[in-house]
């Protein structure tokens, strides 16, 4: 499989701006990104019809709309960052720090729960804990694992499940429900890690089935000592 460096992959146009058609005659993971998209349109339409006019038009602006934007022209955000001498860690954490701050923002502004009752606290809340997940993609996931650029973006964004999911015991009392949010959890994160993706050399050399349980606990796992600081600290 192809290692995924940002500053030589070979260009891939357009999720999820491009038709279901035409990422399904693409590889496997075109194909897992069409249905992933394809189901999240169709969860968020359905939220919407129901009353969830939050979280639908939450996952539809900012999953997919700001996440189809960041997808497209991903190229320019490495020369733009190089631009104002930033193409370096402290440009790394400036975008990871920054786009979730928006995403929170987004995500309250539209009427939805966010993990803290007060903004301000939330957003703090968010780069304590996702800091970690990038940091821990930087320096030792992309160094160490090969990946292709689409398969180190859905197994990124497959973090997201736990952070929503792991010790909430009740969300799988609701199959379906789990079934219909699943895949707007992947492709908000998936929309979150894109920009500060840029920023990752990705030069890694081991393959195998290790790095598809490795890639999305490891983050995880990682992200609780700075939760519990968090949570001591400031709540």
């Amino acid at each position: 499989m192809e290692a995924a460096h940002p500053a030589v992959l070979e260009p891939s146009a357009g999720w999820p701006l491009r038709t279901a058609r035409q990422l399904w005659h693409g590889d496997r993971w075109d194909r897992a990104w069409a249905v992933l998209v394809a189901w999240a349109v169709a969860s968020s339409v359905l939220f919407m019809l129901i009353g969830g006019l939050g979280m639908g038009g939450f996952v539809l602006s900012f999953g997919l709309l700001f996440g189809g934007l960041a997808w497209k022209y991903r190229r320019s955000v490495r020369p733009l960052m190089a631009r104002v001498r930033l193409d370096n860690l402290a440009g790394f954490v400036l975008l990871a720090l920054v786009v979730p701050a928006l995403e929170e923002t987004l995500c309250w502004g539209l009427g939805n729960t966010v993990a803290m009752p007060v903004l301000w606290k939330d957003i703090l809340f968010c780069a304590a804990v996702w800091l970690p997940w990038f940091l821990c993609w930087r320096f030792f996931l992309s160094k160490r694992y090969r990946f292709t650029e689409k398969e180190a973006l859905l197994l990124a964004a497959s973090t997201g499940l736990l952070y929503e999911f792991a010790g909430k015991p009740g969300v799988f009392s609701n199959p379906l429900g789990l079934f219909l949010v699943a895949p707007l959890i992947v492709v908000v994160y998936a929309a979150i890690f894109i920009i500060p993706m840029q920023l990752i050399d990705f030069s890694g050399a081991k393959d195998g089935p290790s790095k598809y349980l490795v890639a999305p606990v490891l983050p995880y796992l990682l992200s609780w000592p700075a939760a519990v600081l968090f949570l001591v600290v400031v709540h």
